[in-house]
């Protein structure tokens, strides 16, 4: 699968080695392309070979490099073992192929999960196995489990990791049973249980 990304960038998430506005898709890469996450200003891609690769503003590290220096074409950040990623506003998620979760950039309300607000210009584990998916908000992060469980992290002051509270949360914190599928929008969260659409918070 080839990688080609259009539209406006403010900068270099594209990724074809330009700041130039695209109104058509543009090849940035030509083959090995698995699967891609879009950030609010930065690209992350999944080669088939599991490597992954990220483009864009990096200002808070968010493309995991070790720098917070911006790029306008694709480096390696992990040579493999990577499965799925998701990108959120200036933050990144990873799951690796054993089921561990790694985060990188922005955290300021403890979206990365660590524990922490401190940002993070290099991936750092999160949760060591068993984890399935992830979807990452504005702000928040929402991690299935392979045993159907789903937990939550980060931004909440409009209740959206579900836990019937406002309060922000540094570390993933249970949410539900039985989840099949979950999506994060900017300031919401959609779960899929038991075949049912349920809009956070619960």
């Amino acid at each position: 699968m080839k990688s080609a990304l259009p539209g406006a960038r403010s900068p270099l998430q594209s990724g074809d080695g330009s700041t130039t506005s695209q109104l058509s898709p543009v090849q940035v890469l030509s083959s090995g392309v698995q699967a891609v996450a879009a950030g609010k200003r930065h690209s992350l891609i999944l080669k088939t070979d599991g490597s992954l690769y990220a483009t864009g503003y990096n200002g808070y590290g968010q493309l995991g490099d070790g720098t917070t220096v911006n790029h306008s074409t694709p480096v390696l950040i992990l040579a493999g073992g990577v499965q799925k990623v998701a990108a959120g506003v200036d933050y990144s998620l990873i799951v690796k192929t054993a089921g561990s979760l790694w985060a990188m950039g922005f955290n300021y309300y403890g979206q990365l999960g660590d524990g922490t607000t401190t940002q993070r210009n290099m991936p750092v584990m999160i949760l060591s196995s068993d984890v399935q998916a992830v979807s990452a908000g504005s702000s928040h992060s929402l991690i299935e489990k392979k045993d159907g469980s789903l937990w939550a992290a980060g931004f909440n002051s409009y209740g959206q990791l579900g836990d019937g509270t406002i309060v922000w949360q540094s570390t993933p914190e249970l949410i539900a049973l039985n989840v099949q599928q979950v999506a994060a929008g900017d300031t919401h969260s959609l779960i899929v249980a038991g075949g049912d659409v349920r809009l956070a918070p619960l």
